[in-house]
């Protein structure tokens, strides 16, 4: 049997993760790998790539990691990636879950975050994003978030498969949109800023996910300078042993 969602308040959202991510990596490895030296710019790079340049809409699932091939070519990480998506046993992922974790993950300022986000969920055919489309994104981050995000005292994620309820949805959609329907996209930064909790809940995350980012990508240079000094070390040794033998 396929694995349901376990709707969660926002209380307990952020009493799980608020504060309380894993110090200097806290996301799950493969999506490291996949996304090591990533910007906003580099995200908006794959995606026109997956829409042919605005000519398709963004594809809404995966069903194999050999459909991710447009967003690398690291074939073991897309396949670690698809896997852990697929934490409900279904055969394909949830392509929105995925993309608005790389959002928060993709080196930025947070304003520039957010409107990316607006660009991405928000319709393409205006300048502004409705209270739908950020409820749509609200949704899928939060289920995205559960799946990769590491706790202190933890060696992997282990919220697997929850979500945020909607009375919660539709408080935070009450602040942000103030009655309206839509926002202009330049402005959703101003306007999240409005509801103070979600704001700083996701302000946090992203922080700690491009924190994260950046000590594996500091790591991975450091692991590959010690491994051109042994081998520099290791050529040395091998000349003199040389040397020393045709003496």
């Amino acid at each position: 049997m396929y694995q349901k969602f376990e709707t969660t308040s926002f209380s307990q959202f952020r009493q799980q993760y608020f504060n309380n991510l894993r110090e200097q990596s806290c996301l799950l490895a493969a999506l490291e790998e996949l996304c090591g030296g990533w910007t906003q710019e580099t995200l908006k790079s794959i995606l026109q790539k997956l829409t042919k340049k605005n000519q398709a809409p963004l594809p809404l699932f995966f069903d194999s990691s050999q459909a991710m091939d447009s967003i690398s070519n690291k074939k073991q990480a897309l396949a670690t990636v698809f896997q852990q998506f697929d934490s409900r046993g279904i055969g394909r992922i949830d392509a929105t879950e995925l993309f608005s974790v790389m959002l928060l993950l993709s080196t930025g300022e947070i304003s520039q975050i957010f409107y990316n986000i607006a660009v991405i969920f928000g319709s393409d055919k205006t300048n502004h994003i409705t209270s739908d489309e950020f409820f749509f994104f609200i949704d899928c981050l939060f289920r995205g978030i559960s799946k990769v995000l590491i706790c202190k005292g933890e060696n992997k994620p282990i919220g697997l498969n929850k979500r945020l309820n909607d009375q919660d949805i539709n408080k935070f959609m009450q602040q942000i949109f103030k009655g309206q329907q839509k926002v202009n996209k330049d402005e959703l930064y101003a306007s999240v800023k409005q509801s103070q909790q979600l704001f700083e809940f996701i302000e946090y995350i992203s922080t700690s996910m491009q924190a994260s980012m950046e000590y594996t990508r500091q790591q991975s240079l450091l692991m590959m300078k010690i491994t051109m000094e042994v081998k520099k070390l290791m050529a040395q040794m091998l000349a003199q042993i040389d040397g020393t033998a045709k003496k």
